[in-house]
């Protein structure tokens, strides 16, 4: 039986192969340790590493026919997602009370958050030619730098094998929903692609005017060559285009719409990697990539208001990066790696200001930053039980200055049980985006990062021939030197980025997961977060306290799969400023796969595929005044050819 397992509680179904094939399981349930590159950059079996990990595979991604980025996190324990509408709209990410500015997120491990804004939108990562997604919660900024307090989500492309097959997926569904998505991959001698496109459009479900249409066009891939020397070259890509209208323009109490707010996104990126073994004891990895986003916006008159600002702006960014590892084995029982990098930002905003009408006000904002940076970390194994591993970077930037940031963490494993011990302390730091540090009448120079410093303990248990696993982790995180909007008479906007903030956050996730039957798997979870503003004295902004998982999937015949999944998210305070609240909320999702057609002719086997989101129609809104969907559906038709 082949499944991705996730761990801390995170489902991780997979189709059985097996099942697929209607070959008979075996009555013992098996379960691979994944190996997981993001939380310590080289392959490393999970069950040795000292940090709490998920890891989401391509196989969970079909079982449950996501068919947005945003939607598989919600899963995941210590996650919170906010949602600004329907697709396309913006969508953030928070991991155990930390901003979405200082949750790092990556694709192939090139960075995709905004040098300006500071924080990655995960509509723009599509679900094309995805392997797995490695998601590493608590501070890694020794491995990646600025803005890895909360943690790491890493997107990973799929290496094209073996012969050459395709796969179709075509769906419609609610509010004039549809979705067409194609892939082709495999080998041939050295050689190896996997390549995919998907197209995506909806009318919108707020209907009291029609402004809330979106459209996203992706393409993602990979394509390499294995060389005979062991040798291995690639080049992954993506690009999404999104073109979206935006009903809302301002939320709070009223939340005033807007009839013709409308943006358009391109959003592409590459990666060029070799890898080289240079002798049993010494490897080598070198990457380069670039990323490039831009953004433009209409929002000219009506309403009136829209005249007093910004009808008209283009906002172009742009990331290099290069990356140089080195990996040497001393022994069996020790690697050092040690990894030098470079990066380079550029934010470029052109913008039509309407103070006066007609307007006449044209801006244009241009600013770059470099940053370089060297780190070391060892890990240490002993008697196949015991895992150490820390690090350290060094950080330095042409701005803002320098940060040192270590890490060290700890996983004990006592087999004969069943048992890992594991945990781990840290320090990161969240650097000052462009606009905090540069934009005109706005930005403040004298800023420097905010810092954190976290811990965490936890147990993982597995009993019953590992049929049944359940885990706890205590986490604690303190930050200080937070960047916020404060008071400055005399200033263009009356405030400026400032220093001035410090919070904490402390809580516990809870998993469990259990077989008891091999078509049957039962999960929860649950995360208990206390945040505390320090300076305001108050929770922390849309940080919710309680977050719920749970979920089935069963599959009671070879040829059905079904699933149901429910979340329960506690009320959370919307801002400082704004002393409301928004209310908790519960959704229920499901689904499930039904094999239609064998084989026949080049089709190996054709699907009908559903997947249902909230299901009871629950009226909640994940950012206050902006109502979340309510029933919708998604009907399809998957065809594997051969």
């Amino acid at each position: 039986m082949i499944r991705t397992v996730v761990t801390m509680g995170a489902l991780a179904l997979a189709v059985s192969t097996a099942a697929a094939q209607e070959v008979k399981q075996t009555p013992e349930v098996k379960h691979t340790e994944p190996v997981v590159v993001t939380a310590t950059k080289v392959e490393t079996p999970r069950e040795q590493l000292g940090a709490s990990v998920t890891v989401i595979g391509e196989d969970e991604l079909k079982t449950y026919n996501y068919s947005e980025f945003q939607e598989v996190m919600r899963q995941v324990p210590g996650v919170d997602i906010q949602r600004f509408g329907g697709l396309g709209r913006n969508s953030s990410i928070r991991i155990r009370g930390a901003n979405p500015n200082q949750v790092q997120v990556l694709v192939d491990g090139m960075r995709v958050k905004s040098p300006t804004l500071g924080s990655a939108e995960l509509s723009e990562i599509s679900l094309d030619a995805i392997e797995r997604i490695e998601v590493v919660r608590g501070p890694q900024s020794t491995l990646y730098g600025a803005d890895a307090i909360g943690g790491v989500v890493n997107v990973i492309t799929k290496k094209g094998a073996g012969p050459v097959q395709s796969t179709v997926h075509l769906q419609a569904g609610s509010y004039a929903t549809f979705r067409e998505q194609a892939n082709v991959q495999g080998s041939y001698g050295g050689f190896n692609f996997n390549l995919s496109g998907s197209r995506y459009d909806t009318e919108g479900y707020l209907r009291r005017f029609k402004n809330d249409d979106a459209e996203q066009t992706a393409f993602g891939g990979r394509i390499g060559y294995d060389f005979p020397w062991k040798g291995e070259l690639s080049l992954s890509g993506r690009y999404v285009k999104l073109e979206v209208d935006l009903p809302i323009a301002f939320t709070g109490r009223p939340t005033v719409l807007d009839p013709n707010f409308q943006q358009q996104t391109d959003t592409w990126l590459y990666n060029v990697a070799y890898t080289q073994p240079m002798l049993d004891w010494w490897r080598w990895r070198v990457r380069f990539g670039q990323w490039f986003n831009n953004v433009g916006s209409q929002n000219p008159p009506p309403p009136p208001r829209d005249a007093f600002g910004v009808p008209v702006s283009q906002t172009d960014t742009k990331r290099q990066e290069a990356e140089l590892i080195n990996s040497f084995d001393v022994g069996t029982w020790n690697t050092i790696t040690i990894g030098l990098e470079h990066r380079r930002e550029q934010g470029v905003t052109r913008g039509v200001f309407a103070f006066l009408f007609p307007p006449e006000d044209v801006s244009v904002f241009h600013k770059t930053i470099n940053t370089s940076s060297v780190f070391g970390q060892d890990e240490i194994r002993l008697f196949d039980r015991l895992f150490v591993t820390g690090g350290l970077r060094w950080e330095d930037n042409d701005t803002y200055g320098d940060s040192l940031t270590p890490r060290v963490s700890v996983a004990l494993l006592v087999k004969e049980i069943g048992t890992k011990l594991r945990g781990g302390w840290a320090k990161g730091f969240r650097a000052p985006t462009i606009n905090d540090l540069l934009f005109p009448g706005f930005g403040n120079t004298g800023l420097v990062p905010e810092h954190s410093e976290s811990w965490e303990v936890g147990v993982d248990q597995k009993v019953w021939k590992d049929r049944l696993r359940f885990g706890t982790t205590y986490f604690h995180n303190s930050f200080k030197d937070l960047i916020q909007s404060a008071p400055a008479p005399g200033s263009p906007f009356g405030v400026l980025p400032k220093n001035v903030g410090r919070a904490r956050t402390y809580g516990w996730e809870n998993y469990v997961e259990v077989e008891p039957l091999d078509w049957l798997l039962l999960y929860a979870n649950y995360t208990i977060t206390r945040s505390r503003d320090a300076i305001a004295h108050t929770d922390l902004a849309r940080t919710p306290a309680h977050h719920y998982n749970a979920g089935v999937a069963v599959t009671p015949t070879p040829r059905l799969t079904l699933f149901a999944q429910a979340t329960v998210v506690s009320s959370s305070l919307e801002s400082a400023s704004q002393a409301f609240r928004n209310h908790g909320y519960h959704r229920i999702d499901a689904g499930g796969t039904f094999r239609l057609f064998g084989r026949y002719g080049v089709v190996d086997r054709t699907e009908l595929t559903a997947r249902i989101e909230n299901l009871t129609d629950e009226s909640y809104t994940e950012i206050f005044g902006v109502k979340a969907a309510g029933f919708n559906a998604l009907v399809g038709l998957r065809a594997y050819l051969k």
